[in-house]
């Protein structure tokens, strides 16, 4: 009787995390006893591209394998776990925060708060899907890039803090997935230079300047990694570019549009709302609309592992547009205001 929508969704949360990272450690154990120097060839520099740019994750666990006598399997198991639990409470409270979340009736908070952890539970089903260990440390590294997005605006040495810590989240995922990096940064400074500007947690200038600079030295790490630290490094047997049997492969199609549908529809519910809500959710959506026409462009789409970290920082967007649908709040008639402004 005095549980909250807000305690259930993290005991929820969690229980799942915790399953997930069961069946995810079982995962890496098959992988591990079939090969058990399966992810060695990336330590010693010797992976086809793009695996052997993404040094972060592996290297960790690498790391961890030497200083705990444990097995790799079990290291990037701990670091799934850590990340994922980081990333999807980092995301809920996003959620709880937003305007239209927080000023609705409880009814509607408890639908929220449901609609969360069975949209999250949906996208972690895909998880194991042609498995990367890169996969769930950057969905925890965009979800707390968007949480500092989101904080209230700051001055003095917090707003200093939040410029450091957005460039250290761009540099973290640049080691992990640089890609990424730059193009959610890229989103951001596109969302800058709108309206959507006025209601990040820095000033429309220094907001534009630090994620220009964070997709920049994303870019810088990926060019050094290629062309200084790994130049011997090739995609093999696979090819670049994947437009063509992408379109001509109807195999490939149906976990796509599976995995993509609560996308398309934040995507249409957003634009229909004429870009009105969470400013650093649709700055996110920006991001993720130019990442996914990269994926298809030189990525497989049935690989919906690629877009999962983007899909699950969409969640507390997906579910405020949910909410808005479900019943008029008065953050909604704010949100309202601001599209016709």
């Amino acid at each position: 009787m005095t549980a909250t929508p807000q305690r259930m969704a993290r005991l929820m949360l969690a229980i799942s995390v915790l399953s997930v990272c069961f069946l995810d450690f079982g995962a890496y154990r098959q992988v591990h006893l079939a090969s058990p120097n399966a992810w060695m060839d990336i330590i010693r520099g010797t992976a086809d591209a793009p695996q052997q740019y993404r040094v972060g994750v592996v290297g960790t666990a690498f790391w961890l394998s030497q200083h705990l006598a444990l097995g790799m399997h079990y290291c990037l198991t701990l670091l799934d776990t850590a990340s994922l639990l980081i990333a999807v409470m980092s995301l809920l409270r996003i959620l709880e925060r937003t305007e239209v979340y927080r000023d609705s009736r409880v009814e509607l908070q408890w639908f929220g708060a449901a609609a969360f952890v069975v949209l999250v539970q949906y996208y972690l089903a895909w998880l194991f899907y042609l498995q990367r260990p890169e996969t769930l440390p950057t969905a925890m590294l965009i979800a707390l890039t968007l949480w500092l997005w989101q904080l209230d605006p700051v001055t003095g040495m917090r707003r200093g803090a939040i410029v450091v810590g957005l460039l250290g989240l761009a540099l973290l995922q640049s080691l992990v997935r640089a890609d990424i990096a730059c193009l959610l940064n890229l989103g951001i400074f596109v969302a800058t230079l709108t309206p959507l500007g006025k209601k990040l947690s820095l000033p429309r200038a220094l907001a534009a300047a630090t994620s220009l600079a964070a997709a920049l030295a994303a870019g810088g790490v990926q060019l050094y990694l290629a062309r200084v630290a790994y130049p011997d490094a090739t995609y093999g047997r696979v090819k670049m570019w994947q437009l063509r049997p992408n379109l001509i492969h109807a195999t490939r199609w149906p976990p796509f549009i599976l995995f993509m549908l609560p996308v398309v529809w934040t995507i249409g519910q957003v634009v229909r709302r004429r870009f009105a809500g969470d400013a650093p959710g649709v700055a996110l959506l920006a991001g993720a609309v130019a990442y996914a026409a990269l994926w298809v462009t030189i990525g497989k789409i049935d690989e919906v592992r690629i877009f999962l970290p983007f899909a699950l920082a969409l969640a507390p967007l997906t579910v405020e547009m949910a909410v808005l649908r479900a019943g008029g709040t008065r953050a909604g008639k704010r949100l309202e205001g601001i599209r016709q402004e």
